[in-house]
């Protein structure tokens, strides 16, 4: 289970339960004043639609970044919807969504941040497939239009190696330095772990590691960059998995100082190894506290002949796992006996967390999950009954592939409904906090 890389009764009732006052819904209840039934699905293009990363605007605009037409020329889509759900015409001409062509072949935002200034910037792939694929970044103004202030007409690609190189996280700094993280020589290269730090204006930053480029090879196999966060005093913190579709793939944290060298604090040398379980575990979001403490969400044991399930792993400043978060710093979740996992971690107002991700792969019904837990790691009983909700949106491959959480404490996830159907679509859910 791994995040893809570029994958008229129930109207009736939704009608029904939209008239229904949203005081009445529940704490994990999917809020009807969203879209009508807490569900938007947006088609973008004529083929499959994702919403690989959502980030929620200081005036409570939703924005989702992805790939619209996977699987054939896709383009970075990007779609913002008002409060309400419903598509932002002042947003990309009037239709409220924008396509940003790199190549000819696919290219796709994995992560999308808000600016101070209200500025957008994406950072994903370009050519991914082809053997010169890049880290692809773009920058928005706020009504959808590519800034010319960024890089070349609002985009930037940066060519590592002669092989498959691309972005999977981003990160923005207090002082508006774009940090973005990735996979480099990915494939049969033994992919490692890149981490680039870009200046306002989209060039590359000579202050990190003196080229704005730092490498990282933890196991010399293949290693994934997925996350990236940074602390309050600027330091970088990256999660990936180490040792890629081997059998005891596990979580990696790295820690790199402002300059771009390994913090030698966290883990002694800058690097930490987690084994959730013995079988294969890898990590794809990151959230960080207002205490430092470092939130880190995945799936664990994803081995073929396993039971894979939601697994968050909390760290202290040092690195070391906290004692205080269930016991051990682990917990893993299990919603059915197919293959569960999270994509995408965040904090809520309470400092709860929440992660989110997918339910049932493998099985009849994949869908959108998301658990919530108290800062001591438990379940939180008051969401949906246990600490988890899971939603079915088609009949097909439904995913959560990012979560974000709004001031008044609503969890908002992105992915795509129907996969493997007819016309999957990018879509967005909202939950009752």
């Amino acid at each position: 289970m791994r995040r893809p890389a570029a994958f008229s009764l129930i109207v009736g009732v939704a009608l029904i339960v939209a008239a229904a006052p949203a005081a009445l819904g529940a704490i994990g209840d999917l809020d009807h004043t969203f879209g009508g039934d807490g569900v938007v699905r947006t088609h973008v293009s004529d083929a499959e639609d994702d919403g690989y990363s959502v980030a929620i605007q200081p005036d409570g605009k939703i924005v989702v970044a992805g790939e619209a037409g996977v699987g054939g020329n896709s383009r970075m889509a990007i779609v913002r919807y008002d409060t309400d759900g419903s598509l932002d015409t002042s947003f990309g001409g009037g239709d409220g969504n924008v396509k940003i062509n790199f190549t000819p072949s696919n290219d796709f935002a994995y992560s999308v941040r808000i600016q101070a200034d209200g500025k957008i910037v994406l950072a994903g792939a370009a050519g991914y497939f082809e053997h010169d694929s890049r880290f692809a970044l773009a920058r928005l103004t706020s009504d959808g239009s590519l800034d010319s202030t960024f890089g070349y007409d609002g985009k930037v690609t940066t060519n590592l190696t002669p092989s498959y190189d691309y972005a999977n996280g981003m990160a923005l700094q207090p002082n508006g330095k774009i940090v973005a993280v990735g996979d480099v020589s990915a494939g049969p290269d033994n992919g490692k772990i890149a981490v680039l730090r870009y200046r306002t204006d989209g060039s590359l930053d000579p202050k990190f590691s003196g080229d704005g480029i730092v490498r990282a090879d933890p196991t010399r196999t293949y290693d994934d960059g997925l996350a990236v966060g940074v602390e309050a005093d600027g330091q970088i913190v990256v999660a990936g998995g180490a040792g890629f579709d081997g059998p005891n793939e596990r979580f990696v944290a790295l820690a790199y100082q402002r300059d771009g060298s390994l913090d030698p604090s966290f883990g002694g040398d800058g690097m930490v190894f987690t084994d959730v379980t013995p079988d294969a575990d890898a990590p794809f979001g990151l959230a960080i506290q207002a205490d430092g403490m470092i939130v880190v969400a995945g799936g664990a044991a994803l081995g073929n002949d396993t039971d894979p399930k939601f697994a968050v792993v909390r760290y202290q400043r040092d690195g070391s796992l906290d004692p205080a978060f269930r016991g051990d710093g682990t917990v893993v979740t299990n919603f059915t006996p197919f293959d569960d996992g999270a994509y995408s971690v965040a904090l809520d107002p309470d400092g709860n967390i929440v992660a989110a991700g997918l339910a049932g792969n493998n099985g009849p019904a994949p869908r959108f999950a998301v658990a919530r837990y108290l800062t001591n790691g438990t379940l939180d009983d008051t969401f949906g009954g246990d600490g988890k909700v899971t939603t079915d949106i088609s009949p097909h491959f439904d995913s959560a592939w990012s979560v974000a959480t709004q001031t008044d404490g609503s969890i908002v996830c992105s992915g795509v409904a129907g996969a493997g159907g007819r016309h999957p679509a990018l879509s967005v859910v909202r939950y009752h906090a």
